[in-house]
C-alpha cells in the first residue's frame, strides 16, 4: 500500500528531492574518486565543489521535510521512524564529501597496481548506498519488496569487505615498495572508501525493522 495520500504530496515531494540529492551525491563521490585515481586534478576539484553543493541542498530539503512532517502532523504513527531514517540517510553525503576532502588534503600516492582495487571498492560502496536509496523510495510506495533491497545492500557490503581484505594483503605484502608509514596511510584510505557500504548496511538493517513495524 502506498504511504502517501493527496494531503501528503508536499511531504512526498520533499522526500523525493532529498533522496535525489543523496543519489547525485553518491554518483559524484564515485566520479571524484575515479578522477583522483586517474590524476585528473581539475575534474577532481570540480567534483568536490559539486559534492559540497549536493550536501548543502540535501540539508535544506531535510529541514523542509521535517518542517512539513511535523507542521501538518502527517503520518503520526510513522513520524518517528521516518525522521530517524532521514537523519541516518544524511550521513551518506557527509561521508561522500569527507572521503573526497581527505583525498584533497592528504593526497596519498596510490601505485598503479592498486588503482583498480581502490576504484572497485569505491564503485561497490556507491552501489550499496544507491541500492539503499532505492530501497527507501520503495518504503514509501510498495514497501512489501523492501527485503530484496536490504539483501542486495548486504551483498554489496560483503563484497566490499572481501575487496578490502585482499587489497590490504597487497598493500602490506613483502613485495610492496611502500614504507610502513605509507602502508598505514593507504590502509586508512581503504577503510575510507568502504565507509559508504558500511553505513548503507547499518541503515538497511533499520529499514528492515521499520518495514516489520509497518507489517504489524
Amino acid at each position: 500500500m502506498k504511504l502517501f495520500r493527496d494531503r501528503n504530496k508536499e511531504l512526498e515531494m520533499e522526500m523525493d528531492i532529498y533522496l535525489n540529492h543523496l543519489q547525485k551525491g553518491v554518483n559524484t563521490f564515485l566520479e571524484g574518486v575515479k578522477a583522483y585515481l586517474r590524476g585528473e586534478t581539475e575534474q577532481f576539484y570540480e567534483r568536490i565543489k559539486i559534492m559540497t553543493e549536493h550536501e548543502s541542498d540535501a540539508d535544506v530539503h531535510l529541514v523542509n521535510l521535517k518542517y512539513v512532517l511535523f507542521r501538518y502532523n502527517l503520518i503520526p504513527n510513522l513520524s518517528a521512524d521516518i525522521l530517524e531514517l532521514m537523519d541516518s540517510m544524511d550521513d551518506i553525503n557527509d561521508i561522500s564529501k569527507e572521503v573526497l576532502l581527505n583525498l584533497e588534503v592528504v593526497k596519498p600516492h596510490i601505485d598503479k597496481a592498486f588503482v583498480d582495487d581502490f576504484g572497485h571498492i569505491a564503485k561497490k560502496s556507491k552501489q550499496a548506498a544507491e541500492t539503499l536509496i532505492n530501497g527507501v523510495r520503495i518504503y514509501f510506495t510498495e514497501f512489501k519488496t523492501i527485503e530484496d533491497y536490504v539483501t542486495k545492500v548486504k551483498l554489496f557490503e560483503s563484497e566490499v569487505d572481501m575487496m578490502q581484505y585482499h587489497l590490504k594483503l597487497k598493500i602490506f605484502s613483502e613485495d610492496s615498495t611502500y614504507d610502513l608509514c605509507e602502508k598505514m596511510m593507504l590502509n586508512s584510505f581503504v577503510d575510507e572508501m568502504a565507509k559508504l557500504s558500511d553505513l548503507a548496511e547499518q541503515i538497511a538493517s533499520k529499514l528492515s525493522v521499520f518495514k516489520f513495524k509497518r507489517d504489524m
